[in-house]
């Protein structure tokens, strides 16, 4: 059986150097407050999440933090007696904070007063992608053709957006991650309502024609995190 290059930095990045590590995330990594308002990036599935993060992450300095980002949903999950990451979440904590709620977390996590606390006090930025768009994309990672996918996943998109659709917060299109222009309005726009500047030179997400760079980079943020040169967060490589 061959395997191609993608394979391999995929099964590497699985096996032997996780993203579940605590330069990267919490959990399993703690955070420590920085006295500033945290940002929210609220997003269903293969809707562009660590696209997001890693352009924020990579032209909003201030906001690289050990670990890089915060899984709201999985601190809620793993919330028990001795092991309340969901506290060390301040609405000053100043982090990064990623969310797929209501999709696949407890029931009763919209409801939980201090998640609603750290949304209502924090920045929420809102990815839109089209529903036929995740659907395809949720569909190719199942390996499902797209009735399948459309009948699993399309009640889950439209929930999603019943909780977000309404909620008061920076709204970007899935395009706009890929406009030049319209990130570093929106990236300017963060700076203000967080009292940070952006990078004086905007780095756009990769193109996907060095393969062997985004591999690089994928890795030596798992080693290195917050110092390492560019960040990128995501967990397999270039997945439709």
């Amino acid at each position: 059986m061959r395997f191609s290059t993608s394979d391999v930095a995929n099964f590497i990045g699985t096996h032997v150097v996780p993203f579940t590590n605590p330069r990267v995330v919490c959990p399993p990594g703690r955070i420590r407050p920085q006295d500033r308002r945290n940002i929210i990036v609220a997003t269903p599935m293969r809707s562009g999440t660590h696209i997001l993060i890693d352009l924020i992450l990579n032209n909003l300095r201030d906001y690289r933090n050990n670990p890089l980002y915060v899984d709201l949903d999985q601190c809620r999950k793993q919330r028990g007696p001795g092991n309340d990451l969901l506290a060390d979440i301040t609405p000053k904590a100043g982090h990064l904070v990623k969310t797929h709620m209501p999709l696949n977390v407890p029931d009763d996590m919209p409801g939980d007063p201090h998640v609603k606390q750290l949304i209502g006090e924090g920045i929420v930025v809102t990815v839109r992608r089209s529903r036929a768009d995740v659907c395809r994309s949720l569909g190719h990672w199942h390996r499902l053709d797209m009735a399948e996918a459309e009948q699993r996943y399309g009640a889950e998109y439209d929930r999603f957006w019943q909780v977000w659709d309404d909620h008061d917060g920076i709204a970007l299109r899935f395009e706009d991650l890929f406009d030049p222009a319209a990130m570093q309005q929106f990236l300017q726009r963060l700076g203000n309502e967080t009292g940070t500047s952006p990078a004086s030179r905007y780095i756009a997400p990769p193109s996907g024609k060095n393969r062997n760079r985004i591999y690089a980079n994928k890795m030596l943020t798992r080693l290195l995190g917050r110092r390492a040169k560019r960040i990128d967060t995501t967990i397999h490589t270039l997945k439709a």
